[in-house]
């Protein structure tokens, strides 16, 4: 069981807050000094994701404006009453960030409304107490990843056949069957012999052409240094401090005025008020601009290193074969009869051969194999140590895009 307080408004800081603005003060050591904090990575009301998994110590960046030389004393309170002692923070120059780091890991927190206190002394100026209560969420961090698609465009020629008949004409001659005899002295003409026809084969070649694809992915890696996004600086101040400390000592001349004294607070109480506290302040995060303040991503996207192949395919004009299909036509000659005149020595003359046409069509196909190309640029984020550190320090985040 823990004690927790509620709030105050110092006594001396009530008028001086009326007729005081918050600009710069003058920077020599002023006893009417008004030291305001301004809370850089996390702001009073912001709602934050924090990651269980991390081992990191919770650290928290603050500004100070108006303020004498000397330090704030840091303390962060659980949910629960309990209170981790910070390192300190120095309240000058004006608006520059000043990192203080916590005695508890993230793995070590849990969610609820939990309040950062900043209290000083402010040299011999006006002594502060100021309180920033900030909603978390405290779960695993997720990773999501992303795969990219390459397309490939593929053409596609249908084919298709149309056939053409085509006639052979065979001219074939033969000898004469019936033979006159005359009753004559001589032989007025030779006898023609005709030699037995031969076949001459004509042959025409079809080519017909035949596309194949093959694909081919080139994979550019290039490399770039993360960006570290430091959130601008609030508008207003903290709020005065409700909680009254116990691990330190009130500055000198403060007094701390609670909301509810000596009010009970276990877990599941703070549980409850958790949940009201976030259904209460979701509609004030527009109005504060909180995008980007995260302390952690709640889901970390990955690009895959290698891309889905994606094919797209276009049909273009029919491509026509003819093809012929070959018919034979006879023709057949008979030579007239000789006249052969008895007794007398009849001369023979040897013709020309004659031939036979056959056509006769071959058909071949050809493959021709065509490589697409695809160009892919895989990007890899580095973040170099030393750029963490400083990023931290000045209550920046680095962009969370992973590939």
């Amino acid at each position: 069981m823990y004690t927790r307080f509620g709030g105050f408004l110092p006594l001396a800081a009530t008028a001086l807050f009326a007729s005081t603005s918050y600009a710069q003060m003058n920077r020599t050591d002023s006893p009417n000094s008004v030291c305001l904090s301004y809370g850089i990575d996390f702001v009073n009301s912001g709602f934050y994701f924090i990651d269980s998994k991390s081992n990191a110590s919770f650290t928290t960046v603050s500004q100070f404006e108006g303020c004498n030389a000397g330090t704030a004393n840091v303390l962060l309170v659980d949910p629960t009453g309990t209170e981790y002692m910070c390192t300190d923070a120095p309240t000058q120059p004006d608006d520059v960030s000043q990192l203080s780091t916590c005695p508890i890991s993230k793995s070590q927190m849990f969610s609820g409304v939990w309040s950062i206190l900043l209290l000083g002394n402010n040299g011999n100026g006006n002594p502060f107490a100021y309180e920033r209560d900030i909603t978390l969420t405290v779960a695993p961090q997720t990773t999501t990843t992303i795969t990219n698609t390459v397309t490939y465009s593929v053409t596609t020629t249908p084919n298709t056949t149309i056939t053409v008949p085509s006639t052979v004409f065979v001219t074939t001659t033969f000898n004469a069957t019936t033979t006159y005899v005359k009753p004559s002295a001589t032989a007025s003409q030779p006898v023609t012999i005709t030699p037995k026809a031969t076949t001459v084969t004509s042959t025409r070649v079809v080519t017909r052409t035949k596309h194949a694809w093959t694909k081919s992915q080139r994979i550019i890696t290039s490399t770039e240094t993360a960006s570290c996004t430091v959130p601008p600086k609030p508008q207003r101040p903290d709020p005065t401090c409700h909680i009254v400390p116990t691990k330190i000592p009130l500055p000198t001349g403060l007094t701390i005025y609670t909301r509810r004294a000596d009010r009970v607070i276990n877990v599941a109480d703070a549980k409850r008020r958790f949940q009201d506290a976030k259904a209460r302040r979701n509609a004030m995060l527009e109005e504060r601009d909180l995008v980007g303040r995260a302390a952690d991503a709640p889901v970390i996207t990955i690009t895959a290193p290698v891309a889905v192949n994606y094919t797209t395919s276009f049909t273009a004009a029919t491509t026509t074969f003819t093809s012929y299909a070959l018919t034979t036509s006879a023709i057949s000659t008979t030579l007239s009869p000789p006249t052969i005149y008895s007794g007398i020595y009849t001369a023979t003359i040897t013709g020309p051969t004659p031939t036979k046409t056959a056509k006769t069509v071959s058909y071949t196909t050809t493959t021709v194999t065509k490589t697409l190309y695809a160009e892919w640029t895989y990007t890899t984020t580095v973040t170099p140590t030393a750029s963490i550190t400083a990023c931290r320090r000045r209550g920046g985040h680095w962009d969370l895009k992973k590939n």
